[in-house]
């Protein structure tokens, strides 16, 4: 059997014993590309090396060729944003390389052999980790960068002098198979460009038919949970949001103070609601200033944002924060003024400090929106308001997948 037949075998056997990624995998583009080394994809489709493919093991080859599927099906070559593209690999790997091991025993119990590859990057992933907070860490921790293929890693666990695969083709701009330009060369190989293979909606849909189809089997085998948030989070307009905090009653707690008046007439005092309309003053607005969010996404929020809060008179404040709050406007009168509201620093990414700032000014917004991508560490629940959270929108940029930790900062919406 060649290896093109065994690799269509692989599809059919996980098609019959586990149909969640057998009907994903036989809906995905794969070609095979013999002037490759090994196997790669553009986040659109999967190449790969026939000859490499056959020199491996059965579930080493199996391994592989999940390990592309997964970096497409979680869009790490689009989700880089200009981040180092080698450094941004070994993060993706790492990733994939811990959903690939807690699938491993499913997969061999199904009689579908899936084992480590001799060569590859692993390493213990946190729970609520992403390919993004790992990529700062390792940017913190990489000490130097060599021309070649290699590099020092440091905070990867075992790891000394290790070769990156380099198996994310991450390509944009003019003549590098970005816009316009749907394919091009890198040391005289042929790379697919942005625009073969699928797009991310499809890949999305794809994803969402085999949840639909294959629910019921998810109790008997590991399914990335980032994959299921993905086509299961229902996505609401942070202006749409923001409108339902300025016009409801803030006042919604019972008080003595302004007793059931229904109930005195039988001697008994209960908590009753105030009839008075209140009014909420101001807008506290925490962008991220990393560099993560364009700038044209970051100004069109700020400005809408800013109109809203005109519509309902009420004074916007303006913060920019990285891994600490760095620039503060307060009370900006008018568009004109607004424009010059710009980040004058940017860092890495952590969300505690907007906590930590708020803490140390005595500041408790009537409605705050912190604007991210979404990747900004863990929540230090040493300096995390949990109260704070039904007066909070977070507002995250399209496509991200959404976990525990964010629900615990507020009410989730898009940009």
């Amino acid at each position: 059997m060649d290896i093109d037949a065994k690799i269509k075998k692989f599809k059919i056997d996980l098609l019959k014993k586990m149909p969640f990624y057998g009907d994903i995998v036989l809906r995905l583009p794969i070609v095979r590309n013999d002037n490759i080394p090994t196997a790669r994809t553009n986040g659109r489709s999967i190449e790969y090396n026939g000859n490499f493919m056959a020199s491996l093991k059965e579930g080493q080859r199996n391994f592989i060729f999940m390990h592309e599927v997964f970096h497409v099906l979680l869009h790490h070559c689009s989700r880089s944003k200009g981040r180092d593209p080698r450094l941004w690999n070994t993060a993706a790997d790492i990733i994939v390389n811990d959903m690939l091991l807690r699938l491993r025993y499913d997969l061999n119990r199904q009689g579908i052999p899936f084992e480590k590859p001799d060569n590859g990057i692993f390493d213990n992933v946190a729970q609520g980790a992403s390919v993004e907070t790992i990529y700062e860490t390792l940017v913190k921790n990489n000490r130097r960068m060599q021309s070649d293929s290699k590099m020092f890693v440091f905070g990867i666990k075992g790891s000394n002098r290790i070769e990156v695969p380099d198996d994310l083709i991450i390509l944009s701009g003019e003549g590098a198979g970005g816009s316009g330009d749907p394919a091009a060369e890198i040391n005289g190989v042929s790379v697919p460009g942005d625009q073969d293979g699928l797009s991310e909606s499809m890949i999305d849909q794809i994803i969402r038919e085999a949840v639909q189809k294959n629910r019921s089997a998810f109790g008997s085998f590991f399914a990335p949970r980032e994959l299921i948030e993905l086509t299961e989070t229902k996505r609401l307009n942070w202006k749409t949001l923001l409108r339902d905090f300025l016009e409801e009653d803030l006042n919604d707690e019972p008080s003595y103070t302004t007793p059931e008046k229904k109930y005195i007439h039988m001697d008994l005092i209960l908590p009753g609601y105030s009839m008075t309309e209140e009014k909420i003053e101001e807008i506290w607005a925490f962008v991220d200033s990393s560099g993560s969010i364009g700038n044209d996404e970051m100004k069109q929020f700020i400005t809408q944002l800013y109109r809203v809060s005109k519509e309902f008179k009420c004074a916007m404040n303006l913060c920019y924060w990285d891994t600490r709050v760095t620039d503060v406007y307060l009370n900006i009168p008018n568009e004109k003024e607004l424009l010059k509201c710009l980040p004058k620093h940017s860092g890495g990414t952590d969300i505690n400090c907007v906590y930590s700032w708020l803490r140390e000014n005595k500041i408790r917004p009537e409605v705050m929106l912190i604007l991210t991508d979404g990747y900004f560490g863990h929540l230090d629940h040493s300096v995390f308001i949990p109260s704070m959270g039904r007066k909070t929108i977070l507002v995250l940029s399209p496509g991200i997948v959404i976990n525990d930790e964010m629900k615990k900062i507020g009410k989730i919406a898009t940009l």
